[in-house]
């Protein structure tokens, strides 16, 4: 085995050593998951260069300045940043949207909309590429496959979800089979698979070439609202569901591996982390809890909030989880160790639906039926911009990979691009 060369993933913090063996170039990622402001470089080079075989003498001096390159750029974000202002308005849905999402480059995003419509746009320039219509309802999922983003998925209230090329508009699959509104689409991290959840109870999961249905997963026995593949190889499945469990479910198999069951409400949302280690879940009842996905035990239950919990996520790096509540506020929780509250987001005059962190960790976007969007401090909880203008409540809202942009959907038929 012999390096070619460093690659830097910024988020989260990690290496990709391209290496050739037998012939062959392969790819090693590594994770630096603890790297932050303070990290002592040479040091950290040492401990790579000890447990690394393809990290040898000759490379470590282009170690240590790829490795402080990460850290500047962790020091670049910093929670006090420059404020975002409103870059451009996306005024051509008919009906108000529903979600929306960046590319991995940050240069497209996707809209939904009630309208039965899903639209690309070109960032920069505000400009619509392509619509993307065939739906006979409401377009509700809308999403990339990471990190290609050469297709999307919707899922729709038609009881199907598509497959598109963003590029032409053109759909390239229907998947069917549900009986029931499709609210969750997703595709796997290699690409190849897609899974939806459904209203019907069930989710399934799809070849991405052909379209066809490769397996159905039963067992909730209410309407499925969420579901993640886990974000490494994509072998794993989680699904949340208005009967107050969580499934994870093997996709090379067709029975559920087991179910996290412990909340008194239904189920708002449910995630991985980064390493796939952890599953956090939001419910209606008021608490969030985080799991352990591999021994399936639940780690810690917090209960902060007054008011039901609609939206839970993690930082990039799976140290912290935050949740969005009913009662008005966000919460940041350490998940690494003592599971302690960290912050307490207040400032919003109705409930906060939608919740998730800069790539980088140092701020926190919150979504508020009070027709705002707010950036916070995630170290002090202090409220450091409101993103206002929006004329009704928002849905949903994304930050671009690079962090250097926001996107926000909302009741008055916009999408707003904030830089």
């Amino acid at each position: 085995m012999k390096l070619l060369k460093f690659h830097l993933r910024y988020h989260p913090p990690g290496l990709v050593l391209e290496y050739i063996q037998k012939g062959l170039i392969k790819n090693k990622d590594i994770d630096i998951l603890d790297m932050n402001c303070n990290t002592d470089i040479q040091e950290l080079a040492t401990k790579l260069y000890q447990r690394e075989v393809l990290i040898t003498d000759d490379v470590r001096n282009q170690l240590e300045q790829c490795l402080e390159t990460l850290k500047k750029r962790i020091e670049h974000e910093g929670p006090m940043g420059k404020r975002f202002y409103i870059y451009k308005t996306l005024v051509t849905h008919v009906l108000p949207l529903t979600n929306v999402c960046f590319d991995k480059i940050g240069k497209r995003c996707l809209s939904g909309s009630y309208d039965r419509t899903c639209k690309v746009w070109d960032v920069d320039s505000g400009k619509e590429l392509k619509t993307l219509a065939g739906h006979q309802n409401v377009v509700y999922s809308v999403a990339f496959n990471f990190p290609a983003c050469n297709r999307v998925i919707t899922g729709s209230f038609d009881k199907t979800a598509r497959i598109w090329k963003p590029e032409t508009g053109e759909c390239l699959a229907t998947l069917w089979g549900h009986a029931g509104e499709v609210v969750a689409a997703q595709f796997s991290a290699k690409g190849d698979h897609a899974a939806t959840g459904s209203m019907d109870t069930t989710a399934k999961l799809f070849d991405v070439r052909t379209g066809t249905e490769i397996n159905t997963y039963t067992g909730h026995t209410a309407e499925v609202i969420a579901l993640q593949f886990d974000p490494n190889e994509g072998q794993r499945l989680i699904t949340g569901s208005f009967d107050g469990t969580i499934s994870i479910w093997d996709t090379r198999l067709k029975d559920r591996v087991s179910v996290l069951r412990g909340h008194e409400g239904e189920i708002s949302n449910v995630q991985f982390n980064w390493d796939s280690s952890l599953v956090g879940s939001s419910s209606l009842d008021g608490s969030a809890k985080l799991w352990d996905a591999r021994k399936t035990e639940c780690l810690a239950t917090v209960a902060g909030h007054t008011d039901e919990v609609l939206d839970i996520c993690f930082d990039w790096a799976g140290q912290r989880m935050a949740t969005s509540s009913s009662d008005c506020s966000a919460r940041i929780y350490d998940v690494k160790s003592d599971f302690k509250e960290l912050a307490v987001m207040r400032g919003h005059r109705e409930e906060v639906s939608k919740v998730c962190f800069s790539p980088a960790g140092g701020c926190l976007l919150t979504a508020s039926a009070d027709r705002s969007a707010r950036v916070w401090n995630t170290n002090t909880g202090n409220c450091l911009q409101v993103l206002s203008g929006h004329c009704g409540e928002i849905f949903s809202c994304a930050f671009s990979y690079a962090g250097d942009a926001i996107i926000t959907a909302s009741k008055d038929n916009t999408c707003r691009i904030w830089r």
